[in-house]
């Protein structure tokens, strides 16, 4: 793989990540490619719209603040080249919230994979396989409510 290519595609998840902290759908949806291709786990395939996409994100970024998520950090796990101009990206996502003693303690993380494409534009990720992650908010949210022993 290109090392431009490597360097590209991790500094566009670090900026993904802070713009993710800062909580604006918008901003988010501009590391996007629309229509976007939506893979989820139960196999169904969904093409997306941005003002779709961010009605989504901004439900999430909700969750997060209900959850009272404080630092979000993504890990690139593995980048494979799919030809000239893509690639598919691992990242593993692990969400923190203030714990005891000024401590963060892991809420949860998870594993996305991402379709990133070279564009007029720069690198756009333009296709998304998703964790639900309604579940492990549920949890995270029983969990959060458990006493502490």
């Amino acid at each position: 793989m290109q090392q431009t290519r490597l360097e590209g595609i991790n500094s566009l998840f670090l900026d993904y990540r802070r713009h993710f902290e800062t909580g604006d759908a918008e901003q988010i949806a501009d590391f996007y490619r629309f229509p976007l291709h939506y893979y989820r786990e139960d196999g169904n395939k969904l093409i997306i719209d941005r003002g779709a996409f961010v009605q989504q994100v901004e439900k999430l970024l909700n969750a997060y603040r209900r959850l009272e998520v404080c630092q979000i950090l993504g890990t690139v796990t593995e980048i494979i080249e799919l030809n000239g101009h893509s690639s598919l990206a691992s990242l593993r996502w692990t969400l923190l919230y203030k714990g005891g003693e000024d401590k963060t303690v892991e809420l949860y993380s998870s594993h996305t994979r991402y379709l990133i494409t070279e564009t007029g534009h720069g690198l756009k990720i333009d296709g998304l396989v998703i964790v639900d992650e309604s579940a492990k908010i549920r949890e995270a949210v029983r969990a959060r409510k458990r006493p502490l022993r």
